[in-house]
């Protein structure tokens, strides 16, 4: 009896393992080359290395051309940035791939077929189901946030990026998306405190000064957005000096009139 009760708890133990919910959304693919292209794709991404997010991407794509993660974020990507065309295009391709689906996969492409039919709907709700599926994975948050971007939901968008910080383990892209929501929303000390820890936390890549540049400009302390611009031109010399000459220009401005 003994053994049969430590042969049935072994195998409860197995079955709970087997059935356990993956803390992150599963992402099909039949290529390792596939996978770890988009992992180094979603890296450039949260860096705000557009060009290389896009090409990485495209190399994962050609990988496997039936890649629904892929295709996916590019579409979430141009769905974000307002470029209806390009959201078209790849939403398109994502929800006609042949692929056994996910159950995170699945909601996606049941939020893509509804944005498909009206770019604007309100698809807040698969979003939400992302998160409570896989409530450790901040891709969730970011789909959510991308889905309530579409709808303005400003306020609902600080609270999932606050989500996603709690539970990344690299939480500055939230930090840098956050100073740009709170910029919108002229709450500008906000903005200050959440950009500085941007900058603390990815010290070494252009983007946290450029943001913070981007600050600079809109409070009008053009000396400091200068020197922010700059900085980010010293450390990717593809950054920052037209906006940096621009912050001068503007600086001299009020200089000469003073």
């Amino acid at each position: 009896m003994k053994n049969l009760v430590v042969s049935f708890l072994i195998i409860a133990a197995l079955f709970a393992a087997c059935s356990k919910t993956p803390e992150k959304i599963p992402v099909t693919t039949k290529s390792e080359t596939a996978l770890k292209l988009y992992n180094q794709a979603i890296d450039a991404q949260g860096d705000v290395y557009l060009a290389k997010y896009r090409l990485l991407t495209d190399s994962a794509i050609k990988e496997d051309p039936d890649f629904f993660m892929a295709y996916c974020s590019r579409a979430m990507n141009y769905r974000y940035s307002n470029n209806l065309p390009r959201f078209k295009e790849f939403a398109g391709k994502a929800v006609n791939c042949s692929i056994k689906f996910s159950k995170g996969e699945l909601v996606l492409k049941d939020a893509l077929e509804k944005l498909l039919e009206d770019p604007n709907a309100d698809v807040t709700e698969y979003g939400r189901k992302l998160t409570e599926l896989y409530p450790r994975d901040e891709r969730a948050f970011y789909d959510l946030f991308v889905f309530q971007s579409i709808i303005k939901d400003r306020n609902g968008m600080i609270e999932t990026l606050k989500g996603a910080i709690k539970v990344s383990d690299d939480p500055a892209p939230a930090y840098n998306l956050l100073g740009y929501i709170y910029m919108s929303l002229s709450q500008f000390d906000s903005a200050a405190v959440v950009l500085d820890k941007y900058i603390v936390l990815a010290p070494g890549i252009p983007n946290p000064y450029d943001s913070k540049g981007d600050y600079f400009i809109r409070i009008k302390d053009y000396e400091n957005a200068y020197s922010s611009f700059m900085k980010a031109h010293e450390l990717d010399s593809l950054w920052g000096y037209k906006k940096a000459m621009y912050a001068r220009k503007l600086a001299d401005s009020i200089a000469a009139i003073k």
